[in-house]
Formats: C-alpha cells, sequence, structure tokens
C-alpha cells in the first residue's frame, strides 16, 4: 500500500475480517482518479464517444477537444450507464460524457477493472442529478477494494478471464 499511496494509514475495519494474511482494503480514490484529458485545439482528431466506442456508429472528428492517447480508459460519466469502462482504440478527443480513468502504476489494471465491473450495478442505480443523470462520484471513490499482492492481483484476473470462457463457451453449445 504504501508504493500506490505513500500517505495511506491502514485502518482494522470490521467488515472485513476474513481477509488473508497480507491483504488490505483502501477506497478506489486510493487506486485511480478522474481527470479530463488535455485541452486542444486547431488538429483534427475522432471524436470518442459513446456511440463511436461501442461500434454503433463510424468516426465523426472533431477539431477540438480534450486530447486523449489510443488505449487509455474512459468512464463514462454522464447517462443511463454511468460506470461502463471503454478503452480507446485509437488517440482523439474524449466525448463530453467521459472522464479519463487513471490507475495507479503499481495496481494490476485488470484488477481495477473487474472491480469497477462488480459494482457497476450499484453505479447505475445510485446516480445523481436529476436531467440528466450522472455518476455518484462521491460512492465511485468510497468503493472499498480489497488489495492482495500485485502477484495475486494477476492470479484473480486469470481465474475470471478462464471462468469468462468456460461461460462463453456453455452459452455457445446451447
Amino acid at each position: 500500500m504504501k508504493r500506490i499511496n505513500p500517505n495511506f494509514t491502514p485502518c482494522d475495519n470490521g467488515h472485513y475480517t476474513q481477509l488473508p494474511e497480507g491483504w488490505t482494503v483502501a477506497p478506489m480514490q486510493v487506486l485511480c482518479s478522474l481527470v479530463d484529458g488535455d485541452k486542444q485545439n486547431g488538429i483534427e482528431r475522432t471524436n470518442l464517444d459513446v456511440k463511436y466506442l461501442r461500434g454503433e456508429r463510424d468516426a465523426k472528428t472533431l477539431t477540438s477537444g480534450k486530447y486523449v492517447t489510443a488505449n487509455s480508459l474512459l468512464i463514462l460519466v454522464d447517462g443511463e450507464n454511468s460506470g461502463e469502462v471503454f478503452r480507446t482504440p485509437i488517440d482523439g478527443y474524449q466525448g463530453s460524457t467521459f472522464k479519463q480513468l487513471l490507475i495507479n502504476e503499481n495496481m494490476n489494471e485488470e484488477y481495477v477493472l473487474q472491480i469497477i465491473n462488480l459494482h457497476r450495478k450499484v453505479l447505475r442505480e445510485s446516480k445523481v442529478g436529476s436531467a440528466i443523470p450522472h455518476l455518484n462520484k462521491k460512492l465511485f471513490k468510497a468503493i472499498e477494494v480489497p488489495i492482495p499482492s500485485y502477484k495475486e492481483q494477476q492470479r484473480i484476473v486469470m481465474a475470471i478471464n478462464i471462468a469468462f470462457k468456460q461461460l462463453d463457451l456453455i452459452t455457445e453449445s446451447l
């Protein structure tokens, strides 16, 4: 934990008395942050909006926006599916309904994404705002994440991926 956040003070949380030795718990805000891309003008780039990232529409271009590089993570913060995460296939300008999701380099990125995915239903059901529902950022930042060693995070991600592949095979055979 000290590599992730040198100022972190571990706490004894009664809800997590069953954690294996060496594991700890930290709020999501310690593991990642939500930021905007770098503002740029005068350069034509693809608009990385929801419909484009879902493959529902061809690319549209803009000449200004918040620039993000290929392979960046964008989290949907406005709309019905708040909490959904996309990986950008190319450089472009992030859509207005997104924040860039920056994950601490000492965490396994896929592990953190699995934790976010695990909480997507709660995030969707806890949106704030009346006209346009928004991701409840306070709730998102407060998600308590069990943190094993980096090697164990990798093992957990691999086990999840194997389980999903097996489920896909079962679904295909039905």
